[in-house]
């Protein structure tokens, strides 16, 4: 008879076990490794990404305003009476004169003066191009937020759900072990309905909790930029919920404020209204061009040609335009505007960072008092079920004790929850978002 080693049974385990499929085991998937997925993937940063390269390509339109500008332009008319569409040059050179005419040729135009429309409008393009790169931080920010509290959501359902199960599984052996004693006449058959109750309200906790994850599973795979469907690879989390050491301060948070993107977006949106203000006004004052090209001129009753050229300046002065005063007002009222929400939104980040920091403080406080009373449950149900099994309790009191203990449990993984999305709260509203990526 043929004998094998530890050595040989343990490397036949491992042969086998890398025969098995990767897709057929359950991914652990890390909370890094998730916002990265979410923010290399989600089609939302890819449509922010092109607005930057947008607004890039609205700087180079507003810049090439300052050069010349080279157009071709054509024309033809006819009349009813014959005019000297080629003036006379002298007495001994005439007129031409024709009731249909055409004249064609190139057009250089070149500004030398737009009232400082040009450097204000190549400004407010680069301003608003910061904007859009201030708007792709903040959309990945809240993509960032949304992936961890759509993960610490999952680890806490998984946590409640494993409770469930398990106090089902428990009240599967109770309901056993009463339908035993109820056989035998130690107990009422009301104490035999109140396990089977208790049980079938646990087991649709745990549906509820089991269709929970599942949608929450789903926003997951939808945040990092995955098609969902049934065809859904599993899906399984590393890591569980803890309560991870954050001191909050709040003035260092507010400093971190200065730099959060929603707060640079409104600061920037009052210069934008500022340049606003300086366009309207540039359209009230005079613009200079110069002017320079070259016309081929066509008659045709009688047909007679001609190419000549020409160079010159235009000057334009706005003498009374209503419109360009109301532009004016509209973009002071804008900036006031623009300046009243940037105080609101400043006013909210500090409430934001308050807030985060007391349910940092609260939360941290329910944390320690519900782990103790976990323990303190578990230990009250174990006795509950000593006394229950020795006939000196009652099968109400075991219930009871059950029951308790599922909640604290409960009560401690919210607890959980809500210090790790008041961390979150507070990363959010400093707009220190890069402690994920990290």
């Amino acid at each position: 008879m043929k004998t094998f080693n530890t050595t040989q049974i343990i490397a036949s385990l491992v042969f086998v076990l890398a025969l098995i499929p990767v897709t057929a085991r359950a991914e652990q998937l890390t909370l890094k490794e998730a916002v990265r997925r979410s923010v290399a993937n989600n089609p939302n940063m890819a449509e922010s990404r092109t607005g930057v390269t947008v607004a890039e390509k609205g700087v180079e339109s507003a810049f090439g305003r300052h050069y010349p500008r080279l157009s071709f332009e054509a024309s033809i008319n006819q009349r009813q009476d014959p005019i000297p569409y080629i003036p006379a040059q002298s007495l001994k050179v005439m007129a031409h004169f024709s009731d249909s005419y055409a004249a064609l040729g190139p057009v250089l135009t070149i500004p030398l003066y737009q009232g400082g429309q040009v450097i204000n409008g190549v400004r407010l393009a680069e301003l608003r191009q910061r904007i859009q790169e201030d708007s792709f931080i903040l959309t990945r920010n809240e993509l960032i937020a949304n992936t961890v509290a759509t993960y610490n959501k999952i680890l806490q359902l998984t946590a409640l759900a494993e409770s469930s199960r398990s106090a089902v599984a428990a009240l599967v052996e109770q309901q056993k072990n009463a339908q035993l004693l109820f056989g035998l006449g130690r107990i009422a058959r009301v104490d035999l309905l109140k396990v089977g109750v208790q049980k079938v309200n646990e087991e649709q906790r745990l549906l509820a909790l089991n269709e929970a994850l599942k949608n929450a599973v789903s926003t997951l795979h939808t945040l990092m930029g995955e098609s969902v469907g049934p065809d859904m690879p599993p899906l399984r989390l590393a890591g569980k919920l803890v309560p991870e050491d954050l001191r909050a301060d709040f003035e260092t948070g507010l400093a971190l404020a200065e730099d959060n993107p929603r707060f640079k977006i409104f600061s920037k949106a009052v210069d934008d209204a500022e340049i606003n203000r300086k366009l309207a006004i540039g359209k009230m004052l005079p613009t200079l061009n110069a002017v320079a090209g070259y016309q081929q001129q066509f008659g045709f009753n009688p047909n007679y040609n001609d190419g000549v050229w020409f160079m010159g300046a235009t000057f334009s002065l706005p003498l009374f335009d209503r419109t360009s005063y109301a532009d004016l007002a509209r973009e002071r009222f804008q900036k006031e505007r623009a300046t009243q929400k940037l105080k609101a939104v400043e006013n909210q980040l500090r409430l934001d960072l308050s807030i985060a920091q007391a349910s940092l403080t609260e939360s941290r406080k329910r944390i320690a008092a519900t782990e103790q009373a976990v323990e303190q449950s578990r230990e009250s149900f174990r006795i509950e079920q000593e006394k229950y099994g020795q006939g000196a309790g009652t099968m109400a009191d075991l219930l009871l004790a059950q029951a308790a203990e599922a909640q604290a449990e409960a009560n401690y993984t919210q607890a959980l929850y809500d210090y790790n999305t008041a961390i979150l709260d507070w990363h959010k509203a400093s707009g220190d978002m890069e402690v994920y990526l990290k």
